[in-house]
C-alpha cells in the first residue's frame, strides 16, 4: 500500500505543478544568462492562442538562393532565427515561425493578435482634405474601415485593418500587386497633379515703328539714329505643349493664363527609378523640367522648376503587418561616396546658382561609389529623436574597423563638398553632406535622417541588429484571419464545454460509481496536465486544436470505459477485487493501446502533410491531438489503474458493487455480494 501511495504523490504532485503553472498568467524565469518566458497575460490561462481564436495574419514565404548556389539547411535555419528575432523585437504577441518541406524551403509565419496597416501620405499643396481622402478610401476604394487623421506637419494617415502585400508564385513572379500600390496608382487618377509654369521674358530687338518726329533737329543733335527697340517673348502654347509630349506626358492638359504663364493638369508623376542594369532613370518630373529648360528660362520655385500641387511627395506604408513584412527584405546597409559634379563649372547655360542644387541632386551629375564599409562593421543600432529633427533618426555604431574607414570617408566628403549616399536594401534614406569646418566624424558613430516614422525607424534598427537574410524571400501566401470566435464567442463555449464536461463526469460517477469517480479525478488531472503542457511547450492553441482537444477527451474516457466493463466481467467470474481490477486492466490495455496508436499514426500523417502543404491548420489538430492521445494512455493506464487499486485497498473494498455499474438484470444478484 505504502508504494502505491507514494506513486500517487507523483501524480498529485504533477497535478499541482500543472495547476500553478495554469494560475500564473505569464511565467518569466531568469536562468543560464537569458530568461524563460512562458504564458501570455491577455489569453485564457495565458495559453498561447492561434489565429483562429485570436486573430492576426498568415504568411508564408518561399527562398531563394543567389544565382549559381544551392538552398542549404543552414540558409533556412538561419532565415528562421533572424526573421523569429525580428518579429520578436517588434513585440509581436507569441508570434509562430516555422520552416516547411523536406528540405525545408518554405518558411511561415503566424503573427497572433497582430492586423491592421497605416499608409501615411503627403500632397504637395495639400489639395486634398481629410475628409475628401476618407470619402475616397470608404466610396471610390471600397474600404469602410479606412479611418483618415490629419498629422501635425501636414501629412494624412490612413488607418485600415489589413492590407495586403505583393504576391507572388514560386517561381518568383509577381502574381498580385501590392494593395497600397493599387492604392496609390488610384488615387493619382482620382485626383490630378496640378502644375504652374512661368517663363522668364526673353527681350528680343526691334525695329522702330515710327521715325524721330523732327529729322533735322534729331542731324544736329547727333541723334540721328534711332534708339534700339525691345520686345517681350514668351514661349507659345505650341512650344510648352510639345515639351510635355517631348517628355512623354502626352495626356497632360496645358492651359495659357497669360503671357509667360501656364497651368497644366494631368494624372500623376512618375518617381525616379533604377533600371535593370542599376542606371539612374529620371522621374516625370526631371524630365519635363529639362524640355520646359530648352523652350524658356522659368522663373517659379527654388530651384527653378514648376510649382506643383497635389503630387505625392510622401507614400509610407507602415503600421501592424505591413512593417513586419520588411523584416523579410534583406537589409543591407550601404555608405556610398557620391561625387558631385565640380562646383566652379556649371554645364552650359545653367546658372551657378542652380548648378551648387543640381550637382548633387541630378544623377546626370553625380556618381555613387562603393566604400570599405561594410554591414558586418555595424555593432549597435536603435531608433531614437533629435533637437535638429522632427522626425525619429536611426542611430548606427561602428566597430573600430568602420568607424576608422567612416572617418576616411566623411573627411574626403567634407574637403570637396561632396555628399555621403546611405542606401538600405538599394533604397536610398538619407545623402547628407558633412561640414567643411568639422572634417571627418570620429567615433564611429553616425545618424541617419530622414522622413521616418517611429514605427520605420524601429523597424530599420531592428533589421540592422539582426544582420542580412542569407537568402531572398517572396511572398507566396498570405491570409488576413479575423477571430473566429472572439472574446465573448470564445468565453460562452468554454462555459458550455464546462457545462458538457460536468455533465460527462456525473454519469460517470452514477453509473459507474468507484470507477466512474476514477475516470472523473484521471479526465480533471488530464485537463489539467494538457493545458499545461500546451503552455510549457508552448503549442498555440487553435480552434482545430480545441476540437482535437475534445477528440482527446473521448478517448480518455472511451479508455476509462474499457477498464470499468473488463473489471465487472472479472468481478462476475469470481475473482476478488484487487485481482479483478488487475486483470480488467491488463485485459483492456490492448484494446486501449491499438486504437491510441492507430490514431497517432494518423496524426503524424495529418501533421507531415501540414508541413507539406502549408496547412497550418491541419498541422495544429494533428498535433494537439497526438500529445493528447499520449498522455490519455498515460492517464487511463497509469493514473486510473493506480487511484482504483489504492480505493481497492481501503474499507471502500469491501463494497464489490460500488466497482461495477448499474446491475444488469439478467445477470442476476452476482454483483452485488458484498466479498
Amino acid at each position: 500500500m505504502s508504494r502505491l501511495l507514494s506513486r500517487l504523490s507523483i501524480i498529485v504532485v504533477l497535478v499541482v505543478l500543472a495547476a500553478v503553472l495554469l494560475s500564473i498568467p505569464e511565467l518569466k524565469i531568469d536562468a543560464f544568462g537569458g530568461t524563460f518566458v512562458r504564458g501570455n497575460q491577455h489569453t485564457f490561462l495565458g495559453l498561447s492562442l492561434g489565429l483562429d481564436l485570436q486573430g492576426g495574419t498568415h504568411l508564408v514565404y518561399v527562398a531563394r538562393p543567389q544565382e549559381g548556389r544551392e538552398l542549404t539547411v543552414d540558409d533556412m535555419e538561419g532565415v528562421r532565427r533572424i526573421v523569429e528575432s525580428r518579429v520578436n523585437e517588434f513585440g509581436v504577441s507569441e508570434p509562430i515561425v516555422q520552416l516547411l518541406g523536406t528540405p525545408p524551403d518554405r518558411v511561415m509565419v503566424q503573427l497572433p493578435g497582430l492586423t491592421g496597416a497605416a499608409i501615411t501620405v503627403t500632397l504637395a499643396g495639400s489639395p486634398v482634405s481629410a475628409q475628401e481622402l476618407q470619402d475616397f478610401f470608404v466610396e471610390d476604394l471600397g474600404r469602410p474601415d479606412a479611418e483618415v487623421v490629419l498629422n501635425d506637419n501636414g501629412s494624412l494617415t490612413v488607418r485600415l485593418d489589413d492590407l495586403l502585400g505583393e504576391l507572388s508564385n514560386e517561381s518568383g513572379e509577381v502574381v498580385r500587386q501590392a494593395e497600397a500600390d493599387q492604392f496609390r496608382d488610384k488615387l493619382e487618377a482620382r485626383f490630378p497633379v496640378e502644375m504652374t509654369i512661368a517663363f522668364e521674358p526673353e527681350f528680343v530687338e526691334v525695329e522702330p515703328t515710327e521715325p524721330p518726329a523732327d529729322e533735322e533737329q534729331a542731324e544736329e543733335d547727333g541723334t540721328s539714329e534711332p534708339e534700339p527697340a525691345f520686345e517681350s517673348v514668351y514661349p507659345t502654347f505650341q512650344q510648352v505643349q510639345e515639351a510635355f509630349q517631348l517628355a512623354g506626358r502626352a495626356d497632360a492638359e496645358v492651359t495659357q493664363v497669360t503671357d509667360g504663364l501656364f497651368t497644366v493638369s494631368m494624372f500623376g508623376l512618375a518617381e525616379p527609378s533604377v533600371d535593370d542594369q542599376g542606371d539612374p532613370v529620371p522621374g516625370d518630373l526631371e524630365r519635363i523640367t529639362e524640355e520646359l529648360r530648352a523652350v524658356g528660362e522659368l522663373t517659379r520655385g527654388v530651384r527653378a522648376n514648376p510649382l506643383v500641387t497635389g503630387n505625392i511627395s510622401q507614400w509610407v506604408v507602415g503600421g501592424g503587418v505591413s512593417e513586419v513584412k520588411r523584416f523579410f527584405d534583406p537589409a543591407v546597409l550601404e555608405f556610398k561616396e557620391r561625387i558631385c559634379g565640380e562646383e566652379s563649372t556649371p554645364p552650359a547655360g545653367m546658372s551657378q546658382e542652380l548648378w551648387l542644387v543640381e550637382r548633387c541632386n541630378n544623377p546626370e551629375y553625380y556618381q555613387d561609389q562603393a566604400t570599405d564599409i561594410e554591414s558586418d562593421n555595424l555593432t549597435d543600432a536603435f531608433a531614437s529623436t533629435v533637437e535638429t529633427s522632427p522626425y525619429p533618426v536611426v542611430n548606427v555604431v561602428f566597430d573600430d574597423q568602420g568607424a576608422e574607414e567612416f572617418f576616411k570617408l566623411t573627411e574626403r566628403i567634407s574637403l570637396r563638398n561632396d555628399r555621403l549616399a546611405i542606401f538600405l536594401d538599394d533604397e536610398e534614406l538619407v545623402a547628407p553632406g558633412v561640414d567643411q569646418s568639422v572634417g571627418g566624424i570620429a567615433g564611429g558613430r553616425a545618424i541617419i535622417e530622414g522622413r521616418f516614422t517611429p514605427e520605420r525607424a524601429r523597424t530599420i534598427a531592428i533589421q540592422l541588429r539582426s544582420g542580412a537574410l542569407p537568402v531572398e524571400l517572396h511572398l507566396i501566401q498570405e491570409r488576413t484571419v479575423d477571430a473566429t470566435l472572439g472574446d465573448d464567442s470564445l468565453q460562452k463555449s468554454l462555459i458550455a464545454g464546462g457545462v458538457g464536461l460536468v455533465l460527462l463526469l456525473i454519469f460517470m460517477i452514477v453509473y459507474y460509481k468507484i470507477p466512474g469517480l476514477v475516470a472523473a479525478l484521471a479526465l480533471v488531472m488530464y485537463t489539467a496536465l494538457l493545458l499545461a503542457i500546451f503552455k510549457g511547450i508552448p503549442v498555440t492553441l487553435t480552434l482545430s486544436g480545441a476540437a482535437a482537444i475534445v477528440l482527446s477527451l473521448g478517448f480518455a474516457v472511451d479508455a476509462n470505459i474499457l477498464i470499468a466493463e473488463r473489471t465487472k466481467e472479472e468481478l462476475r467470474t469470481g475473482r476478488t477485487l484487487l485481482a479483478a481490477i488487475n486483470e480488467g486492466f491488463n485485459r483492456a490495455w490492448p484494446s486501449i493501446r491499438d486504437g491510441n496508436i492507430s490514431t497517432i499514426i494518423t496524426a503524424v500523417v495529418l501533421f507531415w502533410f501540414g508541413d507539406r502543404f502549408s496547412t497550418s491548420i491541419m498541422q495544429g489538430f494533428a498535433l494537439t491531438l497526438g500529445i493528447g492521445v499520449l498522455l490519455s494512455m498515460f492517464t487511463a493506464f497509469f493514473a486510473s489503474r493506480l487511484m482504483l487499486r489504492v480505493a481497492a485497498g481501503t474499507k471502500l473494498g469491501q463494497w464489490q458493487n460500488l466497482f461495477v455499474p448499474v446491475p444488469d438484470r439478467a445477470a442476476g444478484d452476482g454483483s452485488r455480494e458484498s466479498r
